[in-house]
């Protein structure tokens, strides 16, 4: 038999409830025998049910009927790792990332799951796709790209004082940070300033009048927040749509209220001299 028709009565199997959702598949030998195929056949069988979403591979356990609990562990498996890949810099800026396919044989998962990941983090703005609509080619975001090098530099700062690279106490400067992470000031700027918001790091006047950061801790939060809201369609009609802000957004919101507070100090301070000179 070939191996969509294997695919075809497994699949029918399913659906009839022969086959019930956490249920183990039968092992490849015992496919092989039963429809007297090869293990090739049965292989490019299972790969296709998995791609579909029929069933899902669990390493050293075997292949399972899919649950409904089983797309949501997967979808945050590899959104989490491709997340990580990118901070860490497996996956560089401006890296092409592998074929869907590749992905969802590599995390043994079907292709919607690797879709919905890949999606959710070019809406996050780490990754991107070089025509106006999703397509085969998704590539990380370049330092050039404001939003993306603030996430970046947030999400290394994060990891290098959970690891205690960054240890309590320790003083960064936006210039050591472009020095060491990469990006321009401005984003390693507004990274810093999202850490302090977030109860990391607080600002501290160096002697010679700059401005540096203290790490205070790395236990508050996690990396640059990733929040998945279910949509319900009946309400989305009849919902007034509500703004959301991404971490950058944020950052970027955040850098502009601390310069608008340092203004206001300039300002105070100037209208305190001038009313010291008014007295005199």
């Amino acid at each position: 038999m070939t191996f969509e028709r294997i695919a075809d009565d497994l699949r029918q199997q399913i659906r009839d409830g022969e086959l019930r959702p956490g249920q183990l598949l039968p092992t490849q030998s015992q496919l092989m025998q039963t429809y007297k195929a090869s293990s090739l056949t049965v292989q490019k069988a299972i790969r296709l049910l998995r791609n579909e979403g029929w069933v899902i591979a669990r390493q050293g356990r075997g292949t399972f009927v899919t649950r409904s609990a089983d797309f949501e562990d997967a979808f945050e498996k590899v959104a989490g790792d491709l997340q990580q890949q990118i901070y860490t810099g497996t996956l560089a800026p401006g890296a092409r990332l592998p074929a869907r396919e590749v992905l969802a044989e590599h995390y043994a998962v079907p292709l919607n799951v690797v879709t919905n990941a890949i999606s959710l983090l070019a809406g996050n703005f780490l990754l991107r796709y070089p025509g106006e609509l999703p397509g085969d080619e998704v590539y990380v975001r370049d330092w050039d790209d404001h939003g993306f090098a603030t996430q970046l530099i947030h999400g290394r700062l994060v990891r290098k004082i959970r690891d205690g690279s960054l240890a309590r106490g320790a003083r960064v400067t936006v210039d050591e940070v472009v020095d060491t992470i990469g990006g321009d000031p401005e984003s390693a700027d507004q990274a810093l300033t999202f850490l302090a918001l977030e109860g990391r790091m607080k600002k501290a006047h160096q002697r010679n009048g700059s401005m540096a950061y203290v790490v205070v801790g790395g236990e508050f939060g996690t990396e640059v927040p990733v929040v998945v809201q279910p949509v319900d369609e009946s309400d989305e009609a009849s919902t007034a749509p509500q703004k959301e802000f991404s971490a950058a957004g944020v950052a970027d919101l955040a850098y502009k209220l601390e310069r608008a507070l340092e203004r206001i100090e300039e300002l105070e301070e100037r209208v305190e001299r001038l009313e010291g000179r008014g007295a005199d």
